[in-house]
């Protein structure tokens, strides 16, 4: 039980140091777009699930729903979502990505590439293979954890 608490300790720490030097990557363009962490997620959000409802939105980026609400006057503002209302139920209002929104999202993942495949130069590309397998699979036990404890709730 100890060697697994070690083991544990051990992995949060470097997923967490390798997060905070991808995150720093990143975070460069957030100065030259001018959006917030925040404002990011929900367009990260909305790139990864497409369409969003508020409330949706809410539990996806754990958030208010007037926080929320908030973020997406600007990012619409800014011309990077829109609101549009639902053809069948013109109650219910989705957030979608425009083209605006959609570039920064990708140049943010282009970035955080291009720092990876420079850390990957480094090394054997043998090393990084058997990595990213390992990492594949341990977020897919992942998913099926966190999937698990949410339909426990």
């Amino acid at each position: 039980m100890e060697k697994l608490q070690e083991l544990s300790e051990g992995l949060e720490k470097a997923i967490r140091r390798a997060h905070t030097n991808m995150y720093r990557r990143g975070r460069s363009l957030f100065s030259k777009t001018g959006i917030s962490d925040s404002q990011f997620s929900v367009l990260l959000a909305l790139e990864e699930l497409g369409p969003l409802t508020m409330g949706e939105l809410c539990k996806q980026i754990f958030t208010a729903c007037s926080t929320a609400t908030d973020l997406a006057n600007r990012l619409e503002r800014d011309e990077l979502v829109e609101r549009i209302k639902d053809d069948k139920d013109h109650r219910v209002v989705r957030m979608h990505l425009l083209p605006k929104g959609k570039k920064i999202v990708q140049d943010y993942i282009q970035e955080r590439q291009h720092f990876l495949e420079a850390v990957l130069e480094e090394s054997p590309s043998n090393e990084y293979i058997a990595l990213l397998e390992t990492l594949e699979g341990f977020a897919e036990r992942m998913d099926i954890s966190e999937n698990k404890s949410l339909s426990a709730d």
